[in-house]
C-alpha cells in the first residue's frame, strides 16, 4: 500500500454522488458535505487528497454518512478493529448459510428468523480478523464488504439469489477480490442489495456502475440484508443452534 490512501477518491464520488446529480469540483464537495455534516472543511480536504484517515474521524464519518463504522474501515483499505469487527473466519457455518436458508423463506419467517439472531449474546472477539491478500481495488472492496458481514466472498448462491448477481461458479466471484475477475455493474448493484447499500452509493464507492436499478432482486433483500449484519457477531456454534431453529 502507499502513503496516499484510496479512500479520499472513494469519498469524493460518493460525496459527488449524493449530493448532486451534476458535476461538482472537489471544493464544492467540500464545502458542501462540510455545511451538511458539520465537520471541518480543512480536515475533509486533507482526507480527498488522500491524508490516511484516522480511526476516529472514520467513526464519525460513519455516523454522517449513514454507513456503518466497521464498513468505513474497509473503504479506508485499513484493519477492521476488533470491537468492530465480525467474527469472519467462522466454521463450518457462517452467516452465508443463514443468508441462503432466509433466501427461501417468506418475509415473516426471516422476521423471526432475525428476531433469533438478534436475541443471541455477542461474543466480541479478542483478536483482529485475519488479514488478506487482496490488492487494493474495487473487486477487493466488495469482497471485503462480505467478509464485514462474515460472508464468504465467494458466495455466489447468495449473490444471485438476493441481488441478481450473473449465475456464476464459487471461483468466478471469488476472484472479484484478487482482480482476476472484472467487477462489473450487475456485480456492483447485487453486492448492493445484499449488503445493505444503495446501488448508487457502491456504485460511486467502487467506480463501477452505473447501477442498474432495474436488476431484479429478492422480494426481502432489505431485511435479509439486515438480518446478515445482525448475524456477523455470531459463532459457529450460534449459527448451528439458528440453522437448526429453520428445521
Amino acid at each position: 500500500m502507499t502513503d496516499r490512501s484510496p479512500f479520499g477518491t472513494r469519498l469524493l464520488r460518493l460525496l459527488a454522488h449524493r449530493l448532486s446529480a451534476a458535476p461538482m469540483k472537489a471544493d464544492e464537495v467540500v464545502a458542501a458535505f462540510a455545511r451538511d455534516s458539520g465537520l471541518p472543511e480543512s480536515g475533509l480536504s486533507g482526507l480527498l487528497a488522500g491524508t490516511q484517515p484516522s480511526a476516529e474521524i472514520l467513526r464519525t464519518l460513519a455516523v454522517a454518512l449513514g454507513i456503518p463504522a466497521a464498513d468505513m474501515f474497509v473503504l479506508a483499505s485499513l484493519p477492521v478493529p476488533a470491537d468492530l469487527a465480525s467474527a469472519w473466519p467462522t466454521k463450518p457455518w457462517n452467516v452465508g448459510t443463514i443468508v441462503e436458508k432466509a433466501a427461501g423463506m417468506a418475509p415473516a419467517q426471516i422476521a423471526r428468523l432475525d428476531e433469533l439472531v438478534r436475541s443471541l449474546p455477542v461474543q466480541a472477539r479478542t483478536t483482529p480478523s485475519p488479514p488478506d491478500v487482496y490488492p487494493d481495488g474495487s473487486g477487493a472492496v466488495v469482497s471485503r464488504l462480505m467478509m464485514n458481514r462474515n460472508i464468504p466472498p465467494y458466495q455466489a448462491k447468495v449473490l444471485y439469489f438476493v441481488g441478481g448477481g450473473p449465475l456464476v461458479s464459487y471461483s468466478t466471484v471469488g476472484q472479484l477480490g484478487t482482480g482476476k475477475v472484472t467487477l462489473t455493474p450487475r456485480y456492483v448493484t447485487a453486492f448492493a442489495h445484499l449488503l445493505g447499500y444503495r446501488p448508487g452509493d457502491l456504485a460511486a464507492i467502487t467506480g463501477v456502475g452505473p447501477a442498474l436499478e432495474d436488476q431484479p432482486r429478492h422480494r426481502s433483500a432489505a431485511q435479509i440484508a439486515a438480518l446478515a449484519w445482525n448475524a456477523r457477531h455470531l459463532t459457529s456454534d450460534q449459527i448451528d443452534h439458528v440453522l437448526a431453529s429453520t428445521g
